[in-house]
């Protein structure tokens, strides 16, 4: 069942595009199409049991697996030749098929012309790795045919143009090689949170900086991947101001050179995430609607279905985080509705760290709104979740906005262990915000706030707390998932949540 489970997930990542053309595809076929009825069972259910079920019904059991083996190849015709319209790698390897095909066939001329025409797009778009493949292959065909009408120093100019992209090559590998690794710690470890945890980096940096100084090639793919280091290294280590300075420079240089963003445009995506990132943790608000019209241009393009899915969270999430950070809870709660259908309902399609964000807003804006029983609810999706949601490091925010809801719920029983447990999973990291040693204070003191003696003293231990807390740059990055402290506030000054984030938020100016 494990190909039946895989060729379910295949069929529903396609586009209308795609079905559509699977469907006149299969009708160009004779025979009994056992095949296009499977397709369709598995288009009106998602459950495999259910698909088997039905199958066997018409048809004999035994001839479930090669049916579903045959279904799966023939999808994955249909989506490579469809993709060579889109993909420019494909296009290179149907064009590397071509010229073998009239090579094997003595046509020498028109096979080398066709190895031209793959060579001219891969140096286009710089894909170094298919134009030395290519670059060999010419050799081969000229080898077999003893080098007929090439000069010795034509021969040596093809073979030094294979080391240069060689070395090109090299150079665009150590700087990918540099952010893959700089992107892994941040997902994994979240962004650094003190500037012993920032020093960590340092080992990257400079590896980064030796390869730009020593590096004599430059061109599009290698100041890419550099300002896509640069850019996360700031963001990283709490640099705002410098790493939206890259990312423009990068989405500047993607929308001087359009034909450099593929598709997918994974990296030009990343620049606009990252800009929109940076923004956030800035508090910049009111710079964000004009970068997430360009995430808007982008769901506008056709890619495949499971691809503008993501981008319809990223909209949400940061449009989400505009609304309910300048205090404007109803557009949030609009918000919620407009993507009900488009996105909540598919959720299960997202990767994990989407799904879990967007369950911490749900919850927060419930939990903001007095809706405690909706926000209880999202919470304990996250919480039943088991590991899933564990290694993220958003993880961390949702078990503190947790407590809060705890406390909302008057549920004083839960604090203790859980404050523990918290510390105990933190440790690991060896960082505690100053945040959340106050939260924890406060939580624990929650049921006293109606005591006046007891509240004008977590006020005079607020302000103290909070005049260090605006001294460390570091401390953002917890309140950018939820304002604590300005849910603390509003405890402390009966003020209402909405009228305080609009008043903090609001008058930002940009960097």
């Amino acid at each position: 069942m494990k190909k039946l489970t895989s060729l379910m997930i295949l069929i529903e990542s396609l586009s209308k595009a795609e079905k559509r053309y699977f469907r006149l595809f299969s009708n160009l076929q004779s025979g009994d199409k056992k095949y296009v009825y499977l397709f369709d069972l598995i288009v009106a259910h998602n459950s495999i049991d259910a698909v088997y079920t039905q199958f066997c019904k018409k048809y004999n059991s035994a001839n479930f697996n090669i049916t579903v083996k045959h279904l799966y190849q023939t999808v994955m015709d249909c989506l490579i030749y469809l993709h060579r319209k889109m993909d420019i790698q494909t296009k290179i390897f149907a064009l590397i098929s071509e010229a073998n095909i009239l090579f094997e066939r003595a046509l020498t001329d028109e096979s080398m012309k066709t190895l031209k025409k793959a060579k001219t797009m891969a140096l286009t778009y710089e894909i170094y790795p298919m134009l030395i493949f290519l670059r060999r292959t010419e050799l081969e065909y000229l080898n077999a045919t003893n080098f007929e009408n090439i000069s010795e120093r034509q021969l040596v100019s093809k073979q030094m143009k294979i080391m240069e992209d060689m070395k090109y090559n090299r150079s665009s590998n150590l700087h990918s090689q540099l952010y893959d690794i700089l992107k892994h710690r941040l997902f994994y470890k979240g962004y650094a949170k003190s500037e012993k945890q920032k020093q960590s980096l340092n080992d990257l940096i400079l590896s980064e900086l030796n390869i730009v100084a020593n590096n004599s090639y430059k061109g599009f793919e290698t100041q890419k991947l550099h300002l896509l280091f640069q850019a996360t290294y700031y963001l990283d280590s709490g640099n705002y101001k410098m790493a939206i300075r890259f990312y423009q420079t990068l989405i500047d240089m993607f929308e001087a050179n359009k034909h450099m963003i593929l598709n997918p445009p994974i990296y030009y995506l990343q620049a606009i995430t990252g800009i929109l990132n940076s923004l956030k943790l800035a508090s910049l608000y009111g710079e964000m609607p004009f970068f997430i019209n360009k995430l808007k241009m982008i769901e506008q393009g056709a890619y495949a279905d499971d691809f503008i899915l993501n981008i319809r969270a990223f909209v949400f999430l940061y449009e989400f985080s505009c609304a309910f950070n300048t205090g404007n809870f109803t557009a949030a709660a609009d918000l919620t509705v407009k993507y009900n259908e488009d996105l909540f309902k598919n959720m299960s399609l997202l990767r994990l760290e989407m799904q879990l964000d967007i369950l911490i807003d749900l919850t927060v804006l419930d939990m903001a709104a007095g809706n405690i029983k909706n926000a209880r609810k999202h919470m304990k999706t996250i919480m039943s979740s088991g590991k899933l949601f564990y290694v993220l490091p958003a993880y961390r925010y949702a078990r503190l906005i947790n407590l809060i809801l705890q406390a909302e719920s008057e549920n004083y029983d839960f604090f203790e262990n859980e404050i523990k447990s918290i510390k105990r999973s933190i440790r690991s990291e060896k960082h505690l915000y100053i945040t959340e040693k106050l939260l924890f204070r406060f939580i624990q003191n929650h049921y006293l706030l109606n005591d006046k003696k007891v509240r004008e003293k977590l006020k005079r231990q607020f302000e103290k707390e909070v005049a260090k807390i605006k001294q460390n740059k570091y401390e953002q990055q917890l309140l950018v998932v939820f304002d604590f402290i300005s849910w603390m506030q509003s405890k402390l000054t009966n003020r209402r949540l909405d009228d305080i984030l609009a008043e903090k938020n609001c008058t930002r100016s940009i960097i």
